[in-house]
């Protein structure tokens, strides 16, 4: 069972490992559908793919957006770094660019940009593909149906599905919207999210009567997929668990790769059902537009799973910054933190760096000039125990519910 966790950059790479991901997918800034992210440069991805590598960990190269003629070229260039950087496979929607991924030597997952929503359609692209990324539009009973068809063909072929993140208005995020309003192309990664603002919905009768059906709402804005309530039967059907977020922070990285990882190990060992609530508590804490099961369940239960009411983050916690790491005493295992908001005792911090990569900690000791304390005031530069590695130059933020204020 491989948990695959996304990563915009490095030091979301380097979490997604520490934390217990066994795949890693990214992009260039060329050819991928995040393309507004940061995502890697050519070095960064070397650096990568060698981190992985010796974690014994796994690199996909995402090249799927739409593929225009005057690409071509470029696709082959990108095509040979991919083989000289020794990723182990790249993410594809066309075919062409199938083919000559193929060609060049290299594995192909086969993006969900493809739609496959039946066995005869993965049967098809399995010609190119070593794995197919299934349509998020099917039910998990299609997707066992889709299994059970290619195992009686005796068709060796992966299959990879959403279990965690965003989910798109569009069928399989084959969206126009932003094209059209904005001319810059979903398809293309270049997508602006107009599907998240407020709309307004009109019912326009052939009388000329304008019945105002709904005003201000976010009609378009699904909420988040979340299947952590239902581990064991995905385990049955699915070869890889997504984690979509390429465009996220890496403490959204860290906190979703260390619940479903420990969810998937819980199964194994027999604990998963007295830990689900701890998972669903965890998951709370990263960013989120509340969560729904998206279609796995559609053909058992008719519900919806827009959010009418509100806009972006609907977690009940926030993270806010509060200084940053200026010494690392190894030996004793304390970061010495330049302060602009106050610390506590017991409070929860995150500390994030490009090499350190995002660990959760909580302040249980504290000193200020070799002193212990239970409140580090703005300003002060404080020393603060930690079980992890920091390094100088490390941003430090605390975790709090919405309510609760800081000073800063």
């Amino acid at each position: 069972m491989e948990l695959l966790a996304p990563a915009r950059d490095l030091t979301c790479l380097k979490t997604a490992v520490d934390y217990g991901a066994d795949g890693i997918y990214c992009g260039l800034k060329e050819f991928n559908m995040r393309i507004t992210a940061k995502n890697f440069t050519r070095e960064e991805l070397k650096e990568g793919v060698k981190i992985a590598h010796d974690n014994n960990r796994k690199i996909y190269l995402c090249l799927n957006t739409v593929i225009y003629e005057r690409d071509l070229k470029k696709l082959e260039e990108i095509l040979d770094f991919a083989v000289e950087s020794e990723v182990d496979a790249v993410i594809v929607s066309d075919v062409g660019a199938m083919m000559l991924a193929r060609d060049y030597g290299l594995k192909v997952h086969a993006s969900v940009q493809t739609n496959i929503t039946n066995s005869i359609t993965a049967k098809f692209y399995s010609k190119f593909a070593k794995r197919v990324i299934l349509s998020r539009e099917l039910t998990l009973n299609q997707i066992r149906e889709i299994r059970k068809k290619l195992k009686e063909e005796g068709i060796d072929l992966e299959l990879e599905g959403f279990v965690h993140g965003a989910l798109c208005v569009a069928i399989s995020g084959r969206c126009f919207l932003s094209a059209y309003l904005f001319n810059r192309n979903a398809n293309c990664g270049d997508c602006l999210q107009p599907c998240r603002r407020r709309w307004k919905l009109i019912n326009e009768h052939h009388d000329g009567i304008h019945e105002l059906i709904c005003e201000g709402k976010y009609l378009l804005s699904p909420k988040d997929l979340c299947m952590i309530e239902h581990i064991p039967e995905l385990i049955e059907v699915l070869d890889s668990f997504k984690i979509e977020g390429r465009s996220k922070n890496a403490d959204y990285v860290m906190r979703t790769v260390k619940v479903y990882r420990e969810a998937i190990d819980a199964v194994l060992d027999g604990t998963y059902y007295e830990k689900l609530p701890y998972f669903k508590k965890e998951l709370l804490k990263s960013y989120n537009r509340e969560f729904d099961t998206g279609f796995y369940f559609r053909d058992r239960i008719d519900r919806h799973d827009f959010q009418y009411e509100i806009e972006g983050n609907a977690s009940p916690y926030r993270k806010v910054e509060v200084g940053v790491v200026t010494n690392f005493y190894k030996k004793i295992g304390v970061a010495e933190i330049k302060l602009t908001g106050d610390l506590r005792i017991g409070d929860t911090i995150i500390i994030m760096g490009n090499k350190t990569g995002c660990i959760e900690e909580k302040v249980e000791s504290m000193e200020i000039d070799h002193k212990p304390v239970k409140v580090a005031k703005r300003g002060k530069r404080v020393g603060v125990k930690i079980r992890g590695i920091a390094r100088e130059n490390d941003r430090v933020f605390v975790l709090l519910k919405k309510d609760t204020t800081i000073k800063s």
